[in-house]
């Protein structure tokens, strides 16, 4: 039972990202950042179909569409320059599976994208936390004395900053880019790594294989980062998987704050900053959508999460 969980919150999870990468392929809205507006269609319910009509315009460039809604002629107009010259009337229908927002534009084909974004900031966040948790944690842990406790004291001062604030602090010193938004998140989680890190070297440095690698005469840098590391990875790497669910939580409040990225780039958290009103408003659709996006990724990374560290428990291993 729990591994079919585990596998199908990993099929999830790879389907999101697949379709993450090759979103502009095959959505509807394949514009830079899904961002074609249609404001005579805003606010459609989810699977609404609407079907434009293309007459070209003679002595000009353009094409003129009147807008079709649902079939039924509508008294809307809607021009797009640019079309090309083709002659006659032609007609073209589009599905909105999952609706649009109140500029018109297509919710699905903004979650996918914005789906994108959201998983490159989280993955970018927790290989950075990563990275640093690792050094000052096996530094702390390897060397011990002064070098440990001004190393712990480092890790506690950030460890104890609200995630929020220090994340806020970040992003108004440098800005709403995606490095300054995946750098503050990072800054977040790797306190919780390096703690980590600094126990599993602290007891790893003990054992034989390590004290072979002394009398051998390696240097400290080759025992540390050769041989200590690549063998406590594994309890870092369960820690890892459920920092990503950390780190899309994260994102997706900042963005929901405003404190991402700049539209008209989507993420899940500005998707979500821009429908959650519909809720109470006649639309709550549009609102719930890109809610479950968000807690079925953060629920799958976490389902990973407890699977992995349930496989490494040794105890539970023993009593099964």
């Amino acid at each position: 039972m729990q591994k079919g969980i585990f596998y199908t919150a990993l099929g999830f999870l790879t389907v999101c990202f697949l379709l993450s990468v090759v979103a502009y392929i095959w959505i509807p809205d394949n514009s830079r950042y899904a961002n074609r507006q249609i404001p005579e269609a805003s606010l459609l319910d989810p699977g609404s179909k609407i079907c434009f009509i293309k007459t070209l315009v003679s002595k000009s460039n353009q094409s003129h569409w009147s807008l079709f809604w649902n079939g039924d002629k509508s008294i809307y107009k809607y021009n797009l320059t640019n079309i090309g010259n083709n002659n006659g009337d032609s007609k073209e229908c589009s599905m909105f599976y999952f609706g649009t927002d109140k500029y018109g534009r297509d919710v699905l084909s903004r979650i996918f994208v914005g789906l994108r974004y959201t998983l490159i900031i989280a993955f970018s966040a927790v290989l950075f936390s990563l990275f640093i948790g690792l050094i000052f944690g096996s530094l702390a842990g390897y060397f011990g004395g002064k070098a440990d406790q001004l190393i712990s004291v480092f890790i506690n001062v950030f460890w104890s900053l609200p995630t929020i604030l220090l994340a806020f602090a970040v992003i108004l010193s440098f800005g709403r880019s995606m490095s300054s938004i995946f750098v503050a998140i990072g800054l977040t989680m790797w306190g919780d790594v390096a703690r980590l890190v600094r126990a599993q070297v602290f007891s790893a440095k003990e054992l034989l294989f390590v004290q072979a690698g002394r009398a051998l005469g390696f240097s400290d840098s080759r025992i540390l980062f050769n041989q200590i590391v690549p063998n406590i990875m594994g309890p870092v790497w369960v820690t890892a998987a459920g920092n990503f669910a950390l780190a899309v939580l994260l994102e997706s409040g900042l963005s929901f704050l405003g404190f991402g990225l700049q539209p008209p780039i989507p993420t899940l958290g500005n998707i979500l900053q821009e429908q959650y009103a519909y809720a109470v408003t006649g639309k709550p659709m549009l609102a719930l959508i890109p809610s479950i996006v968000v807690v079925l990724l953060v629920l799958s990374f976490q389902l990973i999460t407890s699977y992995l560290r349930d496989k490494g428990d040794v105890r539970m291993s023993v009593n099964k």
